[in-house]
């Protein structure tokens, strides 16, 4: 995906139409992008780019097939495009606009959405959008609309967030890379937000991992959104604990119950016994202990050869090896986190709330709290941004900028 964002002090055009300030906006080809020059006397004089783009990397479907695959083009205020973001096995994905803003908003050019069309079974209507449209949090992916047509297709309309998955940010090549310890707390911070927010609410995501948490730019210091509740479950009814063995292996807790083999497995009664007594939200902790070990060393903490056999007999045993030259540059602290939620005892687990008092996150929390508010979900309340201490502006990627003065709204003519 190409696209451009508006950070400037003076205004940024698409196609003649103004952009919101830090929202993103898909290019196509042939589109023009301007850029004002600050005075309202040279606004005529705006410097002018043409955005051009090979046929290869344009995505996108031949409107005759989408109506041969039964998909709509408008639902209520929904106008859905034949612009395709994504595809699987659970359906595609693709880009749509909200006509009620376009009116509201004639000057602005309208924001882009994304609408995930999914093939249900008859009479089945989806859990995992069921879910989301009780769910508001910065961090989790937000849903707007749901409907179903005729055919059992299901339209989830939810926000367009284009920076890519944490897997894909950390990938180079067949390995992944490590991020610096800085820039992890800030990414486990804004996780631990959302699972704190979904466990109060009594849902358990169950599929916590790199490929999960979406960026909304691929950049240091940028708002992440938790995704995909395909497999999520909702416990606010009846606080009952799950015994379904569902997740990925690689990030998933032993106690929910994955079998390397049944030989392999007996070996392993203590195993045996948590999975009779089933899970609960603390699998998730796991999932993010695994994520951070991931991020801090570039490495899966118990992957071994790759072959999910092993994956699932190394979690059982949950020994970790902190003797890596890739862990020598990180702190105690970071290391005990890691440790924390990675028990394979899962009553010594930390919780959510419990992750947020960890000493990692708390003797950086008010340094925490300024970046979350301020630059990363654009607060203007509360404390001011430059009070971040010295030190922390040193760890911090030279990309983020600490100061920075916030445009005055342009009058719009009537």
């Amino acid at each position: 995906m190409f696209y451009v964002k508006d950070c400037s002090l003076n205004g940024t055009y698409l196609n003649g139409l103004l952009l919101k300030r830090d929202k993103t906006y898909l290019l196509k080809d042939s589109d023009t992008v301007e850029l004002s020059q600050g005075n309202e006397e040279n606004d005529s004089k705006k410097i002018q780019l043409v955005f051009m783009i090979n046929d290869d990397l344009q995505s996108s479907l031949d409107p005759k097939l989408l109506d041969q695959m039964g998909f709509l083009r408008e639902v209520d205020q929904w106008e859905i495009t034949n612009r395709i973001v994504g595809n699987g096995t659970f359906g595609h994905v693709l880009i749509t606009h909200n006509s009620k803003e376009r009116k509201d908003d004639v000057c602005y050019h309208p924001e882009n959405y994304a609408v995930k069309i999914i093939k249900l079974k008859p009479n089945k209507f989806d859990k995992e959008a069921r879910i989301l449209l009780r769910l508001d949090h910065p961090n989790i992916i937000k849903v707007y609309h749901t409907f179903c047509d005729k055919n059992n297709h299901l339209y989830i309309f939810q926000d367009l967030i284009p920076g890519g998955d944490l897997f894909s940010h950390l990938a180079k090549g067949d390995c992944l890379t490590s991020m610096s310890e800085t820039e992890s707390l800030l990414v486990v911070f804004q996780i631990l937000q959302a699972l704190n927010y979904l466990h109060d609410q009594g849902i358990v995501h169950r599929d916590l991992k790199l490929d999960n948490i979406l960026l909304c730019t691929p950049e240091p210091c940028t708002r992440i959104v938790l995704a995909d509740f395909g497999i999520a479950k909702d416990l606010s009814s009846n606080k009952e604990r799950m015994h379904t063995v569902v997740g990925t292996p690689e990030y998933c807790a032993p106690e929910v119950g994955f079998r390397a083999n049944r030989k392999a497995y007996q070996s392993f009664s203590r195993a045996a016994t948590l999975e009779q007594r089933g899970y609960d939200s603390k699998c998730d902790l796991w999932s993010l202990g695994v994520i951070t070990h991931i991020m801090l060393t570039g490495i899966s903490p118990f992957y071994g050869d790759g072959s999910e056999r092993c994956i699932i007999q190394n979690a059982k045993v949950g020994k970790l090896n902190f003797k890596i030259k890739q862990w020598d540059i990180v702190s105690d602290s970071a290391k005990s986190f890691v440790k924390e939620l990675l028990q394979t005892d899962v009553a010594k687990r930390l919780n959510s709330k419990q992750s947020l008092e960890h000493v990692w996150i708390a003797k950086h929390l008010s340094q925490l709290e300024r970046l979350y508010y301020k630059k990363i979900l654009c607060n203007n309340e509360g404390p001011k941004l430059e009070s971040i201490t010295s030190d922390w502006k040193r760890k911090l990627p030279k990309s983020v900028v600490i100061s920075q003065a916030i445009p005055k709204k342009k009058k719009v003519l009537e």
